[in-house]
């Protein structure tokens, strides 16, 4: 009996391990090269430059498309040397914090309100709150800067520090790449960061910024291939933004000898979705994990290895489905891939 019981969980586990099966449910031509995708409010969010298109998640029709660059009401800005534009759609909202401002929309998109910000600030909802991802010294000389969460209030007012990273932003910064994740996502009323300068850790906090517990997981260490060294040198080199300062970049540039545990999180509907560093080919480990860090199950799925500064965000995870677009070459348009984990 236990040997068949052994046997039978043996079958289990590996069937676990497996590549979920992608289905392709809708093609995109509206856009050409998006940044990211966002799922909420009963829509799909994507967002290619200052441009946000619309879609109904019930049937992935295209409903509007919004946004517009500039300095008015309403327009939006991209930092050239930043990630993507925070778009958090939520409350039967979309906020938006672009450079220098926060622009709230409807869920379709029709102009609300905007506040102006610290350029260098993004904000998340968090219930009646906000969470502010911004940057705070590094130690008490106050040279060095490094990015920081700090609680905020319904005016985007920051108030209470709550985590600091170790990703350097100042004017003497350095980057060891890859760099150690640091990533903010909230559920209910709970916060949940990756603590990643603590190894396999997330850091739960309550709406009141208070830290009520960490989840700590022990894991073996991925040795980092030289090849990653190479393409990342590569991205410095042909992105648009930075190329030109490759030499400057390159001087601050360092690697380490091996991956951090985590690469990105979601926190969703009570549960945590941690992506790891481990890969087998394209395909990247998931462990799907209550909030208190008990293990459900773990699975594969598409996300390849990232190099440089690289931060489009092509897939998202809501309500225990993945979405990724991908691109068709050949048909020059991008299809929807949707997993049920």
């Amino acid at each position: 009996m236990k040997v068949k019981v052994m046997l039978f969980l043996t079958c289990w586990g590996l069937l676990t391990l497996l590549p979920l099966q992608a289905k392709k449910v809708a093609v995109f031509d509206e856009f050409g090269q998006p940044a990211s995708i966002n799922v909420g409010n009963g829509y799909i969010y994507v967002q290619e430059k200052t441009n946000i298109f619309v879609y109904k998640l019930a049937n992935y029709q295209f409903v509007t498309k919004f946004g517009k660059e500039g300095e008015g009401p309403g327009e939006l800005k991209i930092n050239p040397y930043g990630g993507p534009m925070a778009v958090d759609p939520s409350n039967g909202k979309v906020y938006i914090t672009s450079m220098g401002k926060l622009s709230i929309f409807s869920k379709t998109g029709e102009y609300i309100k905007e506040y102006k910000v610290n350029p260098i600030d993004s904000f998340y909802t968090f219930g009646s709150k906000f969470i502010c991802l911004s940057t705070a010294p590094k130690d008490k000389n106050g040279q060095d800067v490094v990015l920081a969460l700090f609680l905020a209030d319904e005016n985007f007012n920051k108030g209470k520090l709550i985590y600091k990273s170790d990703f350097e932003v100042g004017p003497n910064f350095k980057w060891d790449f890859p760099l150690t994740p640091f990533y903010p996502d909230t559920d209910g009323d709970k916060l949940f960061v990756i603590a990643g300068i603590h190894g396999f850790a997330i850091d739960a906090f309550d709406q009141n910024g208070e830290k009520l517990y960490t989840i700590k997981r022990d894991y073996k260490r991925i040795k980092i291939p030289s090849s990653y060294k190479d393409e990342t040198q590569k991205w410095f080199k042909k992105a648009p933004n930075f190329r030109e300062l490759y030499e400057f970049f390159k001087a601050r540039i360092s690697f380490k000898d091996y991956y951090p545990p985590i690469y990105l999180m979601f926190a969703d509907n009570g549960m945590l979705y941690v992506l790891t560093n481990k890969l087998d080919k394209d395909q990247r480990e998931c462990i799907v994990m209550d909030q208190k860090g008990n293990e459900k199950k773990r699975v594969y799925l598409p996300v390849p290895e990232s190099y440089g500064m690289d931060w489009s965000a092509h897939f998202n995870i809501k309500d225990n489905y993945f979405y990724k677009l991908e691109e068709n070459i050949d048909e020059e348009t991008w299809e929807l891939l949707k997993i049920e984990i």
